[in-house]
């Protein structure tokens, strides 16, 4: 008799660990495999194709979607209203063009976006003249509208920085160029620069592993904002258009700061006043990224005269360009995928055991 009830109190605690087990709630094997989903904006008539490979975005979209933390998404018409960017964990937003603006209902689905966290990365582009290479190209004559992205900065209410513009006329605006003769990669095209670790926040996240950049990039005011990561060099200044063909002068300005003062618009930036070419801060529960290059990051190749032999290399792939821009998203979406907690498992597994053994226990004494 003591051997039945001993033999049921058993048969109890293994009925009762298989129901246990049956009914435990099972991990979704998607888990632990979500990615990261980065939306590039292509609505808003953007200067860089996101699908071209040979001169637009589409070599650092491949590099994206290749990664597996990563998911690229190319709004290509809708409006960018809170039921498409709920999912959204990084919004990229380059170059857009000046006569597509953002519309309110877009402004209030970013906004909303933004307060629930999800991170942005906002390029602009630097002006060029008739000297640069690019200029037979008569749809990339007017790269550098930075204007547009400083009304959408306007409408956001995000304060931090904005790109240099000269407002000549009611509606006509002129971007700048960063300009630096003594780290120019060739002379006779002081716009294409090598920037090193000395001109950046190198404990920043965004900079881990990169040695050395090659860019062309409008420059950010105010010039000593706090959310500034990286500028240019001493003996680096910045120029406006003056018009649709040239800048005012990229001579090396011999200015003092009282100069400065006085007259404004001769340079956006002169030398001495490390003229910023990025910012990167938090806002709210999301980050931002404001950098004045896209064109650092697509497959066009490097403004070069013809006669350099660098002008194949395509801009994504010189120095450590396709690096950085992994890491601005890196940073960007640091936290967006949160990992199961391991401490439920473990305890399911540890009172399993328990139980297992309490079972085997009883099935000893009742033999």
């Amino acid at each position: 008799m003591r051997h039945s009830s001993r033999q049921r109190n058993a048969l109890i605690v293994a009925t009762s660990l298989l129901l246990f087990l049956c009914f435990l709630p099972t991990a979704n094997a998607q888990t632990s495999l979500d990615q990261v989903v980065i939306m590039f904006d292509a609505s808003h008539s953007p200067q860089h194709g996101a699908l071209d490979r040979t001169n637009g975005l589409g070599l650092m979209l491949d590099m994206v979607n290749a990664s597996t933390r990563y998911i690229v998404k190319v709004n290509t018409g809708a409006p960018l209203n809170d039921t498409l960017l709920r999912d959204v964990d990084v919004l990229i937003i380059a170059a857009p063009d000046a006569s597509d603006g953002f519309t309110e209902n877009e402004i209030a689905g970013v906004s909303e976006a933004l307060a629930n966290g999800t991170s942005m990365f906002v390029l602009g582009d630097p002006s060029i003249n008739q000297t640069s290479r690019y200029w037979s190209t008569e749809s990339f004559r007017d790269l550098g509208e930075n204007i547009a992205i400083n009304r959408f900065l306007d409408a956001l209410n995000i304060s931090a920085v904005r790109f240099s513009i000269n407002q000549t006329a009611s509606d006509t605006y002129w971007g700048d160029t960063m300009f630096d003769r003594e780290q120019a990669l060739n002379a006779s095209v002081p716009y294409v620069i090598r920037v090193d670790a000395s001109t950046w926040e190198v404990g920043h996240p965004i900079f881990k592993d990169i040695n050395d950049l090659v860019l062309m990039t409008a420059t950010l005011k105010p010039l000593n904002a706090s959310e500034v990561s990286a500028t240019g060099f001493e003996s680096s200044f910045a120029q406006f258009r003056k018009g649709p063909n040239s800048f005012a002068n990229i001579s090396f300005p011999n200015m003092t700061l009282e100069d400065f003062a006085l007259k404004p618009l001769s340079y956006s930036a002169i030398n001495g006043t490390y003229p910023p070419w990025m910012a990167s801060f938090e806002y709210g529960n999301s980050r931002i990224v404001i950098l004045g290059s896209a064109i650092m990051f697509t497959g066009r190749t490097l403004d070069l005269p013809s006669t350099d032999s660098r002008t194949t290399l395509q801009w994504f792939y010189t120095a450590d360009n396709s690096r950085f821009f992994m890491n601005v998203l890196g940073w960007l979406s640091e936290g967006a995928l949160e990992l199961p907690s391991a401490i439920l498992p473990m305890a399911v597994v540890s009172g399993a055991i328990l139980v297992i053994g309490i079972a085997y226990y009883l099935f000893r004494r009742a033999k």
